[in-house]
């Protein structure tokens, strides 16, 4: 009689999905191992993964760092809130002044409507409107032009930096994810870097540089930039750089230190030797 063989795992092809038994799998995820279809495969950055696991934080970083921030205001739009409530103040200012002097003026009417519609669409901004996006940019615009007929070409040249700032406002990732608009990977990525890559090593590199004028900071810098270099580890997952800042942090505040040190050191000795 003979003897049966070990029992043999079946081929890959033959292989099924836990999930989805009759599909093939396709391959083991990443994270956790499990095996999938194509129903449950999920790709992140390159990287397969079950679709549980292609949820998780630590896996679709760029995902959850959008999650964060929709819907939220940034720094930018808490400005402009500002900036809204300043010239509906001015506004209300400059058109009262032309009512009570009973001198109404074209360019102080004209000036007091400007800056009561930059208030509104400051606010409408602020709230979270869509339209108010754009109509931020040609606030200035127009702001521009009228200061060009009223006040000249001096006018003009100051003109230019609050249609600059409105741009820039007008593209930034962070301001579009307040604003719920969907922005790339791309553009994740680079705002996902600039707030949240190794925080610790670009303080430590922006401290190194106050450091040079204040040397009680040199130590904290200092400190702020090793352990930034620790914490560099671009294989991980999400990936943590910023391993030249962390570097130059530790140079800038070494020399600070130093600096720092023997300028109180001469003054100390000078001291004693009196």
């Amino acid at each position: 009689m003979e003897s049966l063989s070990p029992a043999q795992p079946p081929a890959a092809s033959e292989a099924r999905c836990p999930a989805h038994p009759q599909k093939a799998v396709l391959g083991a995820c990443t994270r956790c191992g499990t095996f999938f279809c194509e129903y449950d495969r999920e790709t992140v950055d390159g990287k397969d993964y079950c679709d549980t696991c292609a949820e998780h934080p630590d896996v679709d970083y760029l995902e959850a760092f959008r999650l964060k921030y929709w819907g939220k205001r940034d720094a930018w739009t808490w400005l402009v809130g500002l900036g809204a409530l300043f010239n509906l103040a001015v506004g209300a200012i400059l058109l009262a002044n032309e009512l009570m002097n009973e001198d109404l003026g074209n360019t102080g009417l004209l000036l007091g409507m400007l800056s009561l519609v930059g208030g509104v669409v400051g606010v409408c901004f602020w709230v979270g409107m869509p339209f108010a996006r754009l109509a931020l940019c040609f606030v200035p615009i127009v702001s521009l032009i009228v200061s060009g007929f009223t006040s000249g070409a001096e006018a003009v040249g100051r003109g230019i930096w609050p249609i600059i700032i409105t741009l820039s406002i007008y593209n930034n990732t962070r301001n579009k994810l307040f604003f719920k608009e969907e922005v790339s990977r791309e553009a994740l990525q680079k705002a996902w870097h600039l707030y949240h890559n190794n925080t610790v090593a670009r303080a430590g590199f922006m401290l190194s540089f106050l450091a040079l004028l204040i040397g009680v900071l040199a130590p904290i810098s200092l400190l702020c930039s090793i352990i930034g270099l620790m914490r560099v580890n671009p294989t991980a997952t999400p990936p943590v750089g910023r391993k030249g800042q962390a570097i130059a942090g530790i140079v800038i505040s070494s020399v600070s230190l130093v600096g720092w040190g023997a300028f109180f050191g001469a003054t100390l000795l000078k001291i004693l030797l009196r």
